[in-house]
């Protein structure tokens, strides 16, 4: 009997021990949870003022550019490293792209993470077709009358006369309205591409009655605003009666052939008098 009770009482002590001893597993694992959760705390909060070591490695180093003509890569290396994290993994690349897309120059760009620590960035340029004068001042323009440049050297292929009448970009509604403008333009320089090089200037202020201005003599040539290239040809096919005329009044002010079977040479206001002259083809 005796041993029945101390087996009894053997069990109970160990029984009692498994007890406690889970007690002491299950308060154990839930310090453990609890410092776990204090430490990605707390790491979390270090790891937003000031990157872990582990984090140097995705820093910044270099910015890849493609498709890049005329602009200015360290210019735009500068621009970019000013303004944005220098920790590859935390850079918001729509802002990225945002800075590279105010240069006037740049009509989309594309930009994406090269890891460890780089950037790539894909520039599409806009295309330099004209020469504008605007303000008086001569500026390299897109075909949407965007500014992108000074005339110079790099230019020199440009080979369309000058389109005058864009708006200053600082105006309202400036951007739709040179976009319209030059539309306009491109018309014309199209329709008179067999004249172009003896046209100095395409006058497009008022869409609605464009000039043209030719090099030998630079008055404005009214041609309005379609069938531009028989227009013209109706001026140059009256060139003898413009010279004579010139002679005559010392000076023809304008011309203009946007009616139907005549041709209107204006004189100076002073001498009073406008000459037209019929023509044999309707325009």
């Amino acid at each position: 009997m005796f041993g029945k009770l101390e087996k009894r009482s053997l069990n109970q002590t160990l029984n009692s021990s498994r007890r406690i001893f889970k007690s002491m597993a299950i308060l154990c694992a839930r310090i453990v949870f609890l410092g776990l959760i204090v430490l990605v705390g707390a790491y979390s909060l270090a790891y937003s003022r000031h990157p872990p070591a582990v984090a140097m490695g995705f820093q910044l180093e270099a910015i890849h550019y493609q498709g890049l003509v005329h602009l200015d890569r360290q210019a735009l290396d500068a621009l970019i490293y000013q303004s944005v994290s220098k920790n590859l993994m935390s850079v918001d690349l729509d802002r990225i792209r945002d800075l590279v897309e105010s240069e006037s120059w740049v009509r989309e760009a594309t930009v994406r993470r090269k890891l460890p620590n780089q950037l790539v960035i894909h520039v599409r340029e806009r295309q330099a077709i004209a020469v504008a004068a605007i303000d008086n001042e001569l500026y390299v323009v897109d075909e949407g009358g965007v500014i992108l440049d000074r005339p110079g050297p790099s230019h020199q292929s440009i080979d369309r006369p000058i389109v005058r009448g864009l708006m200053n970009a600082a105006r309202e509604n400036a951007q739709e309205e040179n976009n319209l403008r030059m539309q306009v333009y491109l018309r014309v320089v199209e329709a008179l591409d067999s004249h172009n090089r003896s046209i100095s200037e395409v006058d497009v202020e008022t869409p609605e009655q464009v000039a043209v201005i030719p090099t030998a003599d630079p008055i404005p040539i009214h041609l309005g605003d379609e069938d531009f290239l028989r227009r013209y040809e109706t001026f140059i096919s009256q060139k003898d009666l413009y010279d004579r005329l010139k002679e005559e009044y010392g000076t023809i002010e304008s011309v203009d052939v946007t009616y139907d079977n005549k041709i209107i040479f204006h004189t100076p206001q002073k001498k009073g008098e406008t000459v037209m002259v019929q023509t044999s083809n309707p325009l």
